[in-house]
């Protein structure tokens, strides 16, 4: 059996993988749109149209709805935003074909990794561990979440680099390589992992001209990546005080990561309770969560660090050396993960997609040594191994469920992750979108009960607007643009200057707001409406010519102050507000 499979064909094992993937995967294919997607694809209007393609180089990822095609936010994935707009133009607002496409991408990366792994493994060992990372509940994510396109693109591409580098002895294909890095950056920034790792296989494999080849042709991707990030969204990208994590210092952050690396060593041999994200922090120490697993840690990396003299004994300077380039992937990528830098998440299970390849080929390093110096039953090994796979796939399989509605993902997340704030957050925005303002108002108060940023504050003052409690609603709101410029917020409030607040601190408040958005067309309506009240006729003419320039403006507010006549504006809540000129 072993002699037949080492014999198979690169197509035959691209069917495999692609079969696994599809049967794997079948049960989120249909999952819609949600989270992120809602800024980054939905209502994203510069994604909608390929002619805007400038835009996506020229900023984050986050559409804000300011009256421009303008994106926002700290992350620079361009080619992650192209991605969205060429699946747009291709097939719209169908969100099985994002999923289709992420799909399409991971079993790419999958047979990619089978052509690496084959450089150092036997096609059946090569096979299991890419069959392993298909199947791997960890990795679940990547396809069912949308967002992920970023991790799916830079992992593809920075495989593929790899690949290229090895499969390739002429100088010509390092130009290649170099063009597959550029793309791995602009998909994430984690690329440069796989800058390193490709100048460090032409390093230890002795080929030194090709690596001086290499570092002048990668001056250029690199240098242009760096300006345009820069221009972006600035160097470092940082996530400031957007989560838990990112709100502690350094020394909370490294209290906090030894649980961290205990949670990805845990969830890859134990894959269960996988939530889409984690916000846990330990910034005081505690021996159940900070020297535990510190402890727990530490004998892994022991563990590691004895394998490594174990495989120099018991093999080859080449193979010793193909372990110590797995276990820096590995290492590199979870270093990544660990909070030196602050991250909008504490963990997340497609963080480790970066690392699970390194982990993957220590894992396959370490059996081939083993097997070849002990005797075992190899259809006991090859049955052990099919095993694996299925109990992986089924449980991927069946975390496609989580993922079919808004509801399911996050009723989900609240059971698997402690601390997940913005999954009740998004239960908030779930039942404000179907009525329930104060089942709304409850998860949006347990959301800031764990951790009030702009987003949870906002949603607060939106149910309780509705519900009638313009005291509570203004101060939530106040709160929310105070942790951030969020435009949603300000729009909030000058919708709130219908029924609430002095005149004089309304337009106040509007003109300050319109110097943050000035192509915000509601701000301007909220002002024209404002002026109007205080009999600040022509400026109020002026201003909802402008709000009319930027967004559809009801006739009767359009003609009203155009007319000096009165009209009603439809507030929130049903709730029909008179407005009449001043007298």
């Amino acid at each position: 059996m072993l002699a037949k499979i080492n014999k198979i064909k690169t197509w035959q094992v691209a069917i495999i993988i692609a079969v696994l993937g599809i049967v794997v995967f079948s049960s989120g294919l249909k999952s819609p749109f949600m989270g992120d997607d809602m800024q980054q694809i939905v209502n994203s209007v510069p994604v909608h149209s390929l002619t805007n393609i400038r835009e996506f180089f020229d900023g984050g990822t986050f559409y804000n709805n300011y009256g421009t095609n303008q994106l926002s936010g700290i992350y620079y994935r361009p080619l992650m935003t192209t991605a969205y707009s060429l699946l747009y133009a291709l097939f719209g607002l169908h969100s099985f074909y994002y999923h289709f496409a992420l799909l399409l991408i991971l079993t790419g990366s999958a047979v990619l990794l089978y052509l690496f792994f084959k450089f150092s493994f036997k096609p059946v060992l090569a096979l299991f561990l890419v069959l392993v990372f298909l199947a791997h509940p960890l990795n679940a994510q990547i396809v069912y979440f949308i967002s992920s396109m970023q991790d799916a693109l830079f992992l593809f591409f920075g495989v593929l680099a790899l690949y290229l580098v090895l499969r390739f002895k002429s100088q010509k294909s390092l130009i290649a390589v170099a063009a597959c890095l550029f793309l791995s950056l602009l998909s994430k920034e984690s690329a440069v992992v796989f800058v390193a790792l490709t100048l460090l296989i032409l390093y230890w494999f002795d080929e030194r001209k090709r690596l001086i080849r290499l570092l002048y042709i990668l001056i250029l991707p690199i240098g242009l990546w760096l300006l345009l990030r820069i221009h972006a969204v600035g160097l470092s990208g940082s996530a400031a005080t957007i989560s838990p994590i990112s709100s502690v210092s350094l020394g909370g952050r490294l209290l906090t990561a030894p649980s961290i690396a205990q949670f990805y060593l845990t969830k890859f041999i134990f894959p269960w309770r996988i939530a889409s994200a984690y916000y846990w922090v330990h910034s005081s120490f505690s021996y159940r969560y900070v020297l535990l697993p510190l402890l727990i840690d530490l004998v892994v990396a022991a563990l590691v660090v004895t394998s490594v003299f174990w495989v120099r004994r018991r093999n080859t300077k080449g193979i010793y050396y193909t372990y110590l380039f797995f276990t820096l992937w590995a290492a590199l990528g979870m270093m990544l993960s660990l909070q030196i830098i602050p991250l909008d998440m504490t963990a997340c299970s497609t963080w480790f997609y970066l690392s699970m390849p390194g982990v993957l080929g220590m894992i396959g390093v370490l059996v081939d040594t083993i097997v070849q110096k002990v005797r075992f039953n190899r259809n006991l090994i090859l049955l052990l191994g099919a095993v694996i796979v299925v109990v992986l796939g089924v449980r991927t399989f069946m975390m496609g469920s989580n993922y079919k509605s808004t509801f399911a993902l996050y009723t989900s997340d609240i059971a698997s992750s402690k601390g997940q704030y913005n999954a009740y957050d998004q239960l908030a925005i779930y039942y404000f979108d179907k009525g329930s303002f104060n089942k709304a108002e409850q998860y949006a108060q347990s959301s800031i009960a764990i951790f009030p940023n702009s987003d949870n504050t906002n949603t607060l003052g939106g149910a309780l607007m509705v519900l009638g409690d313009y005291t509570g609603a203004h101060a939530a709101l106040a709160w929310s643009i105070k942790y951030s410029p969020l435009s949603e917020a300000y729009n909030n409030l000058a919708q709130l200057t219908l029924v609430y607040g002095s005149a004089q601190t309304n337009e106040q408040f509007l003109f300050n707001s319109l110097k943050i958005f000035p192509r915000s067309g509601p701000l301007w309506l909220f002002t024209a409406i404002q002026l109007y009240r205080d009999g600040e006729d022509q400026y109020a003419k002026l201003a909802i010519a402008n709000a009319r320039h930027l967004l559809s403006v009801p006739q009767s507010v359009y003609y009203g102050i155009m007319d000096n006549k009165p009209f009603t504006y439809n507030f929130v809540g049903n709730r029909i507000v008179n407005i009449k000129p001043a007298s």
